[in-house]
């Protein structure tokens, strides 16, 4: 698996990865890895390792450095994000704001007979 240190805790020998494959991110625990090669990691680091899941948390095992400062402005991405979002979140009006339960949707749909599902199909 392929991954990038999102987040470090050098006083710990700690990292937080964001796998390739966008599931939940991986946990490294670096001192034991640190103790064997000397290597240790920092934030926008490109790593590879082997995955490992113990009571559902996501370990990278035999973790290798594949490019350092792979993604070097990573801490800046982060914050333009979360600043985006806050900004999203302050102009959303809540209160005009219509959800939608699809799950009644989807039962209302499915309680109608095929020939009213095709008329309200060919309406849209």
């Amino acid at each position: 698996m392929l991954g990038v240190v999102i987040w470090t805790d050098a006083g710990d020998d700690k990292a937080i990865i964001w796998c390739e494959d966008h599931g939940d991110l991986a946990f490294i625990g670096q001192q034991s890895h640190a103790a064997a090669n000397g290597e240790r990691f920092d934030q926008g680091d490109l790593i590879q390792f082997d995955l490992a899941e113990h009571e559902n948390v996501r370990l990278a095992c035999n973790p290798r450095k594949i490019a350092h400062h792979y993604c070097s402005d990573l801490g800046a991405v982060i914050e333009t994000a979360q600043t985006v979002e806050m900004d999203i979140s302050a102009s959303v009006n809540k209160a005009d704001a219509q959800l939608i339960d699809f799950d009644s949707a989807k039962r209302l749909r499915a309680k109608k007979s095929p020939k009213q599902q095709a008329t309200i199909s060919a309406a849209h």
